[in-house]
């Protein structure tokens, strides 16, 4: 097991951008030396890199050329929905507020679970209301909030149970909702862990975050930073197999001028880590402090291979701030009458904080129904398609598949991706989206 202080970067090799001060810019290859083993037959890699190499640490690295894995692979996820649940108007349990995870059944039907009410709404294939589980409450089956609503299905690659957490516990209940047992979750003593990002036989993903402030009144950044950890604990005991803590979101602090509220923004393409679990181990992701790689660690905690890509860095320019702000505005639907003097607010407060020294990659991960990894790319322009890039068995980048626009995805299987959409107003809606040519 390994044990790190809590709420502190756990390694500075790994969890600062003054790592690439050494790194050329080129390509980021410096850290391993090459080793012909097993490669595909074409790489395209440059200077002699081989598919399959090991660093310095004796770690396996996987490294496929950027240019390949961004381009399509050759599967296509249609425009047009093929399932959807949700109602602007209309019956109660067609309306949701919240959507915190929705999961497709084995008989084609579907379950959402609404942060609102804390239930799970079953719908079946035809996409008509079925029945409803958990519920907030003490009793069988029902998931005990307290005042802040931290309830959420849990994803479980593999597992056959459809599992609800409540900040303190995981329900387990099987496809026609009803309800088995449920567990305390304990995390270095504590009873209240803020997200369980996936169960997986018998190991658990759990995730906290400490948001590090100014005072208020104060200009800047706080004197430390904001942090972002991971546990995989064991579920019979709950001990801690392996944790991180590595740099989170940090925000400035504008003082107001009027003596009102204090504006605060998160500093410009900065993102979290984010870690999944599949079948046989844990992926994570640096954020922008990494680069394009993403982790791999067994179920004992070792670190076991290392995903990169093989492309040029790329540094944050003043174009790329224009096409945030603009962003920005887009997601929060500002008016086009307001629109350019608040642009030229905030992007002239964009150039008074610092920006990482690389652009983000990945921004989320995420495991199918099939076992192979999914990794988002970052998006910070209105204009670039809601792409994710694939990750086959053997650790290649397979290509991309881009996603219906608006979609988040939540769940993606051998021929269907499920998801949240919004529509103009906000409301929400799951929808199903067919996945062809899969091979």
């Amino acid at each position: 097991m390994t044990t790190e202080p809590r709420g502190r970067i756990r390694d500075p090799e790994v969890g600062l951008l003054a790592s690439f001060a050494g790194t050329p810019r080129v390509f980021l290859l410096a850290w391993f030396v090459a080793m012909a083993c097993d490669q595909p037959a074409d790489t395209g890699l440059p200077g002699g890199v081989h598919f399959l190499a090991r660093d310095s640490a004796g770690v396996v690295v996987a490294t496929t050329l950027g240019t390949h894995a961004r381009a399509p692979v050759g599967w296509m996820v249609d425009a047009v929905p093929v399932y959807q649940v949700g109602m602007a108007e209309g019956e109660e349990p067609y309306l949701f507020s919240a959507i915190q995870g929705a999961q497709q059944l084995s008989d084609g039907g579907v379950v959402v679970l609404d942060r609102a009410s804390c239930e799970l709404r079953f719908f079946g294939p035809d996409a008509d209301f079925l029945l409803r589980a958990g519920g907030k409450g003490e009793g069988p089956g029902e998931l005990n909030v307290g005042t802040g609503n931290n309830c959420h299905l849990v994803p479980t690659p593999g597992n056959d149970s459809l599992v609800a957490y409540d900040g303190r516990r995981l329900s387990f209940f099987d496809e026609q909702g009803r309800f088995s047992h449920r567990l305390p979750v304990s995390w270095h003593g504590r009873r209240r862990v803020p997200r369980v990002r996936s169960v997986v036989g018998q190991r658990v993903l759990v995730a906290d975050r400490f948001l590090a402030m100014t005072q208020s009144g104060d200009r800047g950044l706080p004197s430390e930073p904001s942090t972002a950890d991971f546990g995989l604990l064991e579920i019979d005991g709950w001990r801690s197999v392996w944790e991180g803590s590595w740099q989170g979101l940090q925000f400035f602090r504008f003082p107001s001028r009027s003596g009102g509220t204090d504006w605060l923004n998160p500093l410009p393409f900065d993102i979290l880590p984010d870690a999944a679990l599949s079948a046989n181990g844990l992926h994570l992701t640096l954020g922008e402090i990494r680069g394009p790689e993403i982790q791999e660690y067994d179920f004992s905690g070792r670190l076991r291979r290392i995903l990169r890509l093989a492309e040029p860095v790329v540094e944050p320019t003043g174009d790329h701030l224009d096409k945030l702000v603009e962003f920005v505005f887009d997601r929060n639907g500002v008016a086009d009458s307001t629109g350019e003097r608040i642009f030229d607010g905030v992007r002239s407060r964009y150039d008074e904080m610092p920006s990482p020294e690389i652009m983000p990659v990945f921004s989320r991960l995420l495991v199918d129904d099939v076992g192979w990894l999914w990794a988002e790319l970052y998006r910070f322009d209105v204009r670039q398609p809601w792409r994710w890039i694939v990750f086959g068995p053997n650790g290649e980048g397979l290509g991309s598949v881009d996603m219906p626009p608006g979609l988040t995805v939540w769940q993606i299987g051998q021929d269907f991706v499920l998801g949240v959409w919004r529509d103009e107003n906000r409301v929400e809606y799951v929808r199903r989206h067919t996945l062809t040519e899969r091979r």
